[in-house]
């Protein structure tokens, strides 16, 4: 193949690739996805407010804050080095499909519906919005532990955070609650 020819199949990959970007830019909206960037700023909390709602670090261990951005927060729990457990809180404003694990929920810790997500982690929804998790690391965590961390979490606090306020788009209805008919009552005749 001559050096001209596998220049123009370059470019003419390059122009294709930038035209299809161009005409399926407009249709994003109908695209599936979901992130944090189609929520307002306003109707998600900063993942900073989530810092102070994490349980102290005991003796001998030590709670390393790894990832902080709207609407999460995360940290690792450390014991000599060795990392015992991943600890995150998350605000489902971000992600309303997070909440459907809990609606079949029968097990409850301090009033809080409570999943299992496999043997290594466990998780909590609060208030209706707010995700925590316990993901066991290395040997990992027995429910128990991850129960006992679970609770050691700030709930009363993280329940009583002031709930943004969403301009532009509604959120999704939290699970169990009960969403008004648009449709007109029915007329008795």
């Amino acid at each position: 193949m001559t050096r001209l020819l596998r220049w123009g199949l370059a470019l003419a990959v390059a122009a294709a690739l930038l035209i299809g970007a161009v005409l399926l830019l407009p249709f994003s909206p109908w695209m599936p996805g979901g992130t944090v960037g189609d929520i307002p700023t306003s109707a998600v909390v900063n993942g900073s407010a989530f810092n102070r709602l994490f349980p102290a670090a005991g003796p001998g261990e030590e709670l390393v804050f790894t990832q902080e951005k709207r609407g999460f927060s995360q940290a690792r729990l450390k014991q000599g080095g060795t990392a015992l457990a991943l600890l995150a809180i998350s605000d489902t404003a971000t992600a309303p499909e997070a909440r459907d694990k809990f609606r079949g929920s029968a097990e409850q810790l301090k009033g809080w519906p409570l999943v299992e997500q496999g043997e290594q982690a466990s998780a909590l929804l609060v208030a209706e919005r707010f995700q925590v998790k316990v993901i066991g690391q290395g040997p990992g965590l027995d429910p128990t532990q991850r129960h006992e961390l679970l609770e050691a979490f700030d709930l009363p606090g993280l329940a009583a955070l002031p709930q943004p306020k969403a301009r532009g788009r509604v959120l999704a209805p939290a699970p169990g609650t009960v969403r008004p008919s648009l449709a007109p009552a029915p007329n008795p005749a």
